[in-house]
């Protein structure tokens, strides 16, 4: 246990003194290695390359190039469009708007700061305009964006795919049904805030201007049906079709929405910086990670948990509670470069399914987006909306409680996970 305590208390070093993560973690793993007396540099540079020499780690830099391309295309708008003509006739109909227009957004980027960029920088303006208090606008649309990172085509299940050799298909698959019931929950929330603070309803539209919305929105709302639909057929691999999803994107944005050639390269350089993030962090974690697995901590892990509970519903409350507290502190992408080799041994030997566990890490460490002190989306929140962080984390109270049961849910009802991969 030496090994964990001197770990923990260098990366958490690394974290309050405002390291970029992905170095904070690099020097946590060369801090580990002088611990454990292994002192090999050449062996450190190359787990920092096998760390990223991972043929499905490719899906990454195209899924974001998508997200990018689409972002820029000014699909955003068409998506507003047709979700408000679904939901916006309902009391806090933008409030609702908000929240599907993520579910729909997530097909397309699977990232939760994509989403709150692209969507917030539109809505929060509209809602307060339409009447919503500016903290509650900016709040929703923080909250409903970790739906992103939830729903296929999710980057952080191809990370856990990946590291864990689990199917990327069936993780896809095992996050469908937890996205709706985030979505489900958080549009449950507005109605509730809606008629308690007399938001607005939206107007109705009529069936022939609807299609006609929908017309508009045919492009965008394919591309998540032809990635899946493709990976289940077995025409292409989930790295395949992230490298198809940038191609249509781009076919998309061009012919479709008319983007200029000029404007590519700036979205290049977009998708080449946020890669580049990821793959740092990936490097450097699976560095840290080989050598705590040659430490044994996960093996000294499991016996802790052994002698702590047998009972399996036990292990996931605590687990639960764990990565609740772990996401408050690192972000979702390390903290599953460092969790999965370590939790998911332990997780299988309590007999938990490793797709089950994949989608309980995603959902929970999402939370941890919007938590102090180093929620990515809820500085990007701030930003966007001109907002003090206090303010918008008071907002968010009553939503964390309800993403946490909703997590909790996802946990003792394996089935709404396992149901739609059992089927392929």
């Amino acid at each position: 246990m030496e090994t964990v305590i001197f770990f923990l208390v260098v990366l958490f070093i690394t974290i309050l003194i405002g390291l970029p993560i992905g170095f904070g973690v690099g020097i946590t793993a060369v801090s580990v290695m002088f611990f454990l007396d292994m002192s090999n540099i050449m062996m450190i540079a190359r787990r920092l390359i096998t760390g990223v020499d991972i043929y499905t780690l490719l899906a990454i830099p195209f899924f974001m190039l998508a997200g990018e391309i689409m972002n820029k295309s000014g699909i955003v708008k068409d998506l507003l469009h047709f979700s408000r003509a679904l939901v916006g006739r309902f009391v806090g109909g933008l409030a609702h708007v908000n929240v599907l227009m993520s579910m729909l957004f997530a097909g397309l980027s699977g990232s939760s700061v994509a989403d709150t960029s692209a969507i917030g920088s539109i809505l929060i303006p509209m809602m307060k305009e339409e009447g919503y208090d500016k903290p509650f606008s900016v709040a929703i649309t923080c909250s409903s964006s970790l739906i992103g990172v939830i729903i296929p085509p999710s980057i952080p299940m191809i990370i856990i795919g990946s590291i864990a050799q689990i199917s990327i298909v069936k993780l896809f698959l095992g996050g469908a049904i937890p996205g709706i019931l985030v979505g489900l929950a958080l549009m449950g929330l507005s109605y509730y805030y809606a008629k308690k603070r007399n938001y607005p309803v939206g107007e109705k539209i009529g069936f022939t201007e609807f299609l006609g919305v929908t017309k508009h929105t045919f492009w965008a709302l394919i591309l998540p049906l032809i990635i899946l639909g493709g990976i289940l057929s077995g025409l292409f691999t989930a790295t395949e079709a992230g490298a198809i999803a940038a191609v249509y994107a781009m076919i998309v944005a061009r012919v479709v929405y008319k983007v200029k050639w000029k404007e590519y390269p700036n979205i290049l350089l977009t998708a080449a910086i946020n890669t580049g993030i990821v793959m740092l962090i990936c490097g450097t974690a699976m560095a840290l990670t080989w050598y705590l697995a040659t430490a044994q901590v996960p093996q000294h892990l499991t016996k802790y948990m052994m002698a702590v509970t047998e009972n399996k519903w036990v292990f996931l409350f605590v687990l639960n509670i764990m990565l609740f507290l772990v996401g408050t502190v690192i972000d979702l992408t390390p903290s599953l470069f460092l969790l999965v080799p370590i939790l998911l041994p332990v997780s299988t030997y309590f007999g938990i399914d490793p797709i089950h566990f994949g989608v309980i890490m995603v959902a929970n460490l999402s939370v941890g987006l919007i938590t102090p002190p180093v929620g990515t989306v809820l500085y990007v929140g701030t930003t966007i909306g001109g907002i003090e962080l206090h303010t918008l984390v008071k907002e968010l109270l009553p939503m964390y409680f309800v993403l946490f049961m909703t997590v909790m849910l996802i946990t003792y009802a394996p089935p709404l996970v396992l149901w739609l991969p059992s089927l392929f």
